[in-house]
């Protein structure tokens, strides 16, 4: 899905397996709405293994050479803006923010425009300012990326983990501050800073994310969807999928 707003061309990316080699003119802003694993290299540095996260964001300057590969893919954002308008890259070609709370919810809200059945355009360009400038302050350092918790990150992989392992059943926070092995409290705060949303907001979005695949790749009933994807009642997934991506899902699965 793709949408052009004149200085900027905003791109939904899906998940599903990719390679991707070159350089772009503009300003390249991408925002992770899902957990992907790959290999990548940028500017002809040596191609490394990559684990991106839900909410981190990155800016990469125009005419920067980016290789990227993965087996499986991830839902990813991108804004592609024009230098006129984009703030300069400055520390490194490719510089990279992680637990963005506010950048992840602009690339939801994009992602929801973008798939709608008639994108308001307007808006969607509103949306895209909104996370340029927020690029800026974070390449001025107005505003600091979250590192205070960097060290529980290894931690916090074992939550995602058991999350999708067990989508379809209860996922009491109380349980996955165990596994994480950290008080409740503190759970909260380090999961939010490390992913740039509450580990609630992250299960219904990796619900949604599995029943969006279901309804676009079988023929399973709604109901037989919602709890393979661990919602209560078929209402409450139409509900959430109404809210998140403009669509019912009888809608989005003929889309």
């Amino acid at each position: 899905m793709e949408l052009d707003v004149g200085w900027a061309r905003i791109a939904l990316l899906p998940s599903a397996p990719y390679s991707a080699d070159g350089a772009s003119s503009a300003c390249v802003m991408g925002v992770a709405l899902e957990r992907q694993r790959g290999v990548h290299a940028v500017a002809g540095e040596a191609r490394r293994d990559f684990d991106a996260w839900p909410g981190e964001f990155a800016l990469a300057a125009p005419g920067v050479p980016v290789f990227s590969e993965s087996a499986h893919g991830g839902e990813y954002l991108v804004v592609q803006a024009d230098r006129a308008v984009a703030p300069p890259v400055t520390g490194a070609p490719r510089r990279l923010f992680r637990g963005q709370r506010e950048a992840i919810a602009l690339a939801r809200s994009l992602r929801r425009l973008l798939l709608s059945q008639q994108p308001d355009v307007q808006q969607a360009a509103q949306h895209a300012a909104a996370l340029l400038a927020h690029g800026a302050l974070l390449l001025d350092g107005a505003t600091v990326p979250a590192t205070a918790y960097d060290a529980d990150r290894a931690l916090h992989a074992r939550v995602l983990d058991a999350i999708d392992a067990m989508l379809a059943s209860p996922l009491p926070l109380e349980g996955l501050a165990d596994l994480a092995g950290m008080p409740l409290l503190r759970f909260l705060r380090s999961f939010t800073h490390t992913t740039g949303m509450t580990p609630h907001a992250w299960i219904t979005e990796r619900r949604l994310q599995r029943a969006r695949r279901m309804l676009r790749g079988t023929d399973a009933s709604l109901a037989d969807i919602a709890a393979a994807c661990g919602f209560s009642h078929q209402s409450h997934l139409g509900a959430l999928l109404k809210r998140e991506v403009a669509h019912t899902p009888a809608q989005y699965r003929r889309r």
